[in-house]
């Protein structure tokens, strides 16, 4: 990326990216991708894209409600998938500190019943839906896509008290990853 600094006249100069916008009515700054990067997500980012060669698809918010606790994130790539964990734990390896995971996999495909209806996204992108479902132990809420030969998921506990809810909440953060583009 190229930068611009500009000087204040004797004050501290600016620097910003050289494809910066401000907009008018926040006064914040915007580059290409004009939606931010879940703050929770923007730490692993980098050490993604350094592992991947996957457009990185994620939602400006992550809208996991019921929690105040601290969210530690994870995440490993290789050339054709990323997959990124969250945890209420560190290195949470077990279902009832986890979170979920937000991932990408270059040709991939939805599992065979793996989700349980189709839903509409963004640029017209057929999507795809399954509630929280609880067996022995409980399989957090997923929504799954597929854009430019990539399977994109999202798949987050806290997102809602109804399947509707949960249905709702993931859409809205598949399309914010989708309109935001690779990061």
């Amino acid at each position: 990326m190229t930068y611009l600094t500009i000087s204040m006249g004797g004050k501290q100069p600016i620097v910003r990216p050289s494809n910066y916008q401000i907009n008018p009515v926040t006064s914040q700054l915007l580059t290409q991708n004009s939606q931010p990067v879940a703050a929770e997500l923007t730490e692993i980012l980098p050490k993604i894209k350094q592992q991947t060669k996957v457009p990185i698809l994620l939602p400006s918010q992550l809208l996991i409600t019921g929690t105040d606790n601290q969210i530690y994130v994870d995440g490993k790539g290789t050339n054709n998938s990323y997959e990124i964990t969250l945890a209420f734990e560190k290195d949470c390896t077990a279902n009832a500190c986890s979170i979920g995971y937000i991932s990408g996999e270059k040709g991939g495909k939805p599992l065979d019943d793996e989700f349980s209806r189709e839903l509409s996204l963004v640029q017209d992108i057929k999507g795809y839906f399954r509630p929280l479902t609880c067996g022995a132990s409980c399989a957090p809420p997923i929504i799954g896509w597929e854009y430019q030969g990539v399977f994109y998921r999202i798949s987050l506990k806290g997102v809602g008290q109804s399947p509707e809810i949960e249905g709702d909440t993931l859409k809205k953060m598949a399309n914010s990853a989708i309109e935001a583009g690779a990061r």
